[in-house]
């Protein structure tokens, strides 16, 4: 069995898909380790609105000023882990 990084299966399904739709990409597309910028053409527009659309759906709350953080799916899974460490994992 995997460890989880973030509370679960079914909120890392939650974030890929967040993610996904942002960048405008099919099912399957997004892997755990392709650059958002350098190989999905994301901007720092888009991974704003990415963390706004996490604290809206997720309740999870990221500070816009760790955009930069946010290079590929797997540092958004340590990011979230650590700002969700806190709070209930009620999603």
């Amino acid at each position: 069995m995997t460890q989880e990084i973030v509370g679960g299966a079914d909120l890392r399904g939650r974030i890929r898909d967040i993610i996904s739709n942002e960048l405008e990409l099919a099912p399957g597309e997004l892997t755990e380790t392709g650059s958002f910028i350098d190989e999905y053409d994301a901007d720092s527009l888009s991974l704003i609105t990415i963390i706004t659309r996490f604290e809206k759906e997720l309740g999870i709350v990221l500070p816009k000023d760790e955009v930069a953080q946010l290079v590929d799916l797997n540092s958004v899974y340590a990011l979230v882990q650590q700002y969700a460490a806190g709070e209930p994992q009620s999603v």
